[in-house]
C-alpha cells in the first residue's frame, strides 16, 4: 500500500513578542504533523524567528511561515522583506564563512548555537536573498510512521 501525504499550511507573523505564541500555535494546530515534526518545526521556527526579528529588519509586511509535508520530506520555509544584511549573512553562509558558535565574553552569551542547532535538527538549510523577498529554506527528513 503507498502513503501518499501532502499537506501545507501558511501563516503571517507581524514583529512583536506574540510572534512567537502565534508562531508556535500555528505549528500546534497544523493535523498533518506527528509530535516529533511539531517538536522540531518549534525549535527551528523559533529560532530563525527570533534571528529575523533579533538581527533582521522586519518591514510592515512581517514574516510569513509555510509548511509543507509530503510523504518523505517536510519544508519550512519564511519569507520576509529583502534588506542587505540578510544579503550579506546568506553570502557569508553559502561560503561557509561564518564564525563557528562562541562565547562572546564582553556580552556574557553565546553566538551562533542557534544556527548550529538549525543545521544539526534539519536535514538542508538554505538562505535565499532576492530583490523584494528574502527566504529560508529548511527541509527535514520525515518518519513514515508520523500522520
Amino acid at each position: 500500500m503507498s502513503i501518499h501525504v501532502r499537506a501545507k499550511a501558511r501563516l503571517k507573523v507581524l514583529p512583536g513578542l506574540a510572534a512567537f505564541d502565534s508562531y508556535d500555535g500555528f505549528i500546534r494546530s497544523l493535523p498533518f504533523l506527528g509530535d516529533g515534526e511539531v517538536c522540531r518545526l518549534i525549535v527551528v521556527g523559533d529560532e530563525i524567528m527570533d534571528n529575523l526579528l533579533t538581527h533582521g529588519e522586519i518591514g510592515s509586511g512581517g514574516v510569513t511561515a509555510y509548511v509543507r509535508k509530503r510523504a518523505t520530506y517536510l519544508t519550512l520555509a519564511f519569507f520576509v522583506e529583502s534588506h542587505r544584511q540578510f544579503a550579506a549573512f546568506a553570502s557569508c553562509m553559502a561560503s561557509r564563512q561564518m564564525p563557528s558558535a562562541h562565547f562572546d565574553s564582553e556580552a556574557g552569551r553565546w553566538h551562533g548555537l542557534g544556527l548550529t542547532m538549525c543545521g544539526n535538527l534539519a536535514t538542508t538549510v538554505h538562505y535565499r536573498p532576492g530583490e523584494k523577498v528574502d527566504r529560508i529554506f529548511l527541509t527535514f527528513t520525515t518518519a513514515r510512521s508520523e500522520p
